[in-house]
């Protein structure tokens, strides 16, 4: 009897080594799934009604239900490196730059990309891109490095002129009527009323870096940058006033949304908010304990929020309007 059970229970044993070693077919979940929460991101834009985010190691993410998921987009030539930032003259057609001069490009609103441009010889980092419809793109970066397309971003030149000076130009964006306007380390703005094509250089109250500019709904400028600075412009840049945050961290990324709600966010998950065109701001709750780097509108009362932590959600309240 006694070598009954022992033979049963060895048999036992046998058939669960044999149970969990043997192949199974893996628990469904979707090979595009990646957790938002572990990759920093650095930039995000909105494609239409889609969102897209670029980070460390070259990876892109789309999200088609405002945030709330994210898939992995394809890239065609993976090279490691950072991406910095994403921009999209259209709801199909876009732009991200990173590290090493890279520059990628998409035609179906950031599910797949196509390398343009890498230079695998230099670390040095593009930081800002503008796309935009019937227009020149532009990509900038460190050391003064300004490039432009004339064919939607398939081929690129080196366009930079003596106002650059070698120095980090930081962000670059334009009103849609041919204005653009550059910020850079030193207090250094630049603006275009010709669409790019000639560029001077304007006088600020502030000679600290700016890392970003947002052209307003009411034609107004708003400059953002180290230390709680930020500075609103109502006749292109020729004159500025410094705006009212009450905060000292730094602003890597700002939105304005379309009831006019204007939105910065950087050091340490500070975010502050807006509410008579940028003259004015008033603290919102962190978005996160970790720096953010890039925002952009999820839903009417929401946004989405990446950077140091990966992407994370942020509601603003209704009374914030």
């Amino acid at each position: 009897m006694k070598r009954l059970i022992g033979i049963a229970m060895s048999l036992a044993v046998l058939a669960t080594a044999v149970w969990a070693f043997a192949p199974r077919p893996l628990p469904p979940f979707p090979a595009t799934a990646l957790r938002p929460d572990g990759l920093q991101i650095h930039g995000i834009a909105r494609a239409g009604e889609r969102l897209v985010a670029v980070g460390e190691r070259g990876r892109i993410l789309f999200s088609d239900d405002g945030g709330r998921g994210w898939r992995v987009a394809g890239v065609d030539k993976p090279q490691g490196v950072s991406l910095t930032q994403v921009a999209f003259a259209d709801s199909r057609h876009g732009m991200a730059v990173g590290h090493g001069g890279w520059i990628l490009r998409t035609e179906d609103g950031g599910a797949h990309w196509q390398q343009v441009a890498f230079d695998a010889g230099s670390s040095d980092p593009l930081l800002g891109a503008w796309a935009q419809a019937g227009g020149p793109w532009f990509a900038v970066g460190s050391f003064g490095r300004f490039l432009v397309s004339r064919d939607q971003g398939e081929h690129w030149e080196e366009a930079a002129d003596k106002s650059m000076q070698d120095r980090h130009l930081n962000g670059i964006a334009g009103d849609g009527h041919g204005r653009l306007m550059l910020v850079g380390e030193a207090g250094l703005v630049l603006r275009s009323p010709d669409g790019g094509s000639r560029w001077e250089a304007v006088k600020t109250p502030y000679e600290g870096s700016l890392y970003g500019v947002l052209p307003l709904r009411d034609g107004a400028w708003l400059a953002f940058g180290m230390r709680g600075n930020a500075l609103r412009s109502d006749d292109f840049g020729a004159t500025w006033q410094a705006a009212d945050t009450g905060r000292r961290a730094s602003f890597f990324g700002g939105v304005e949304l379309p009831d006019g709600r204007i939105v910065l966010a950087g050091q340490g998950g500070t975010m502050v908010l807006s509410t008579d065109g940028g003259r004015h701001f008033a603290a919102l709750p962190a978005g996160s304990p970790q720096t953010l780097a890039a925002l952009a509108q999820a839903g009417k009362d929401s946004l989405a929020l990446g950077g140091n932590g990966g992407l994370a959600a942020a509601a603003l309240a209704a009374n914030t309007r």
